[in-house]
């Protein structure tokens, strides 16, 4: 992680933050991780950082298996709670930090890993160990915010400012949205989905209500189906699937052409 553990420890220990001030923006992540996921058959899952479980437990069922990590007690404590009874003995939690936790390779159908790579210090060892613990046929949800928008540059200058007034807490990094795409081909995955959107400016989030601020996104940016103004949005939540080969001479499998079709979107904002 870039930033030392403990200060992410006492970060997240203070879940109000995010849990409520941000609530908004966890509804919009929650409902984009369903979208992506509509048509795809998965049975174990891994949820990185997963907070108080918003984007992963509604997916849980009884015939599939769940595993909560987070490096924050109080908020895995949280989704702990929000489990229902009959489905406790399906889900294991692990608190710790994502890189030295115990967790067996080739094991999981799905990881989704949001709200995390703003704490990864290196982002090359961070995806390789994602894709380690994913079956043949495994894929990912990731979502980070791109270093290199303008909006980025803008809010970063901000909180620059700001800082000299009132400390950072718990500085992060940010990446770019082609490093992650990068990353991910060279292992061997395809884009399958994605949605771009843009928090509030600082200012306007202590303005206005967690409902207009949800409804000011879905507005201006649409849904991951039908995504608007997408060149606007410096958050990224991307749907990666493994490339498989083709099963007749001349033809790539849907994943393939999938893949290549949202990428070009990605890139040319549309």
């Amino acid at each position: 992680m870039g930033t030392d553990i403990g200060q992410i420890k006492a970060f997240f220990t203070d879940s109000d933050w995010y849990l409520q001030k941000r609530r908004y923006n966890i509804a919009i992540r929650a409902e984009t991780v369903q979208e992506f996921l509509k048509t795809n058959h998965f049975d174990s899952i891994l949820d990185i950082g997963c907070g108080d479980g918003s984007l992963s437990l509604p997916l849980l069922n009884s015939g599939r298996r769940l595993t909560l990590l987070d490096i924050s007690s109080k908020m895995l404590s949280i989704a702990q709670s929000r489990v229902p009874t009959k489905l406790q003995k399906n889900v294991e939690t692990v608190n710790d930090e994502f890189m030295r936790a115990k967790l067996e390779n080739n094991s999981y159908d799905l990881v989704i890993c949001v709200g995390v790579l703003a704490f990864v210090q290196s982002l090359d060892d961070f995806i390789s160990r994602i894709t380690s613990l994913l079956k043949p046929t495994g894929a990912v949800i990731m979502e980070n915010t791109d270093a290199s928008h303008f909006y980025t540059s803008m809010v970063r200058f901000y909180h620059g400012l700001r800082s000299a007034f009132v400390p950072d807490k718990c500085p992060t990094n940010t990446y770019s949205r082609e490093a992650v795409l990068r990353h991910f081909r060279k292992r061997g995955f395809v884009l399958s989905g994605f949605y771009r959107y843009t928090l509030a400016f600082p200012l306007l989030q202590r303005m206005l209500s967690q409902e207009q601020l949800y409804k000011g996104i879905r507005r201006h940016y649409g849904t991951a189906e039908r995504n608007r103004n997408a060149w606007m949005g410096n958050e990224c939540l991307y749907f990666f699937q493994r490339s498989t080969a083709p099963t007749t001479k001349g033809s790539l499998p849907r994943a393939t052409l999938t893949g290549s079709l949202n990428e070009r979107r990605l890139d040319d904002g549309r």
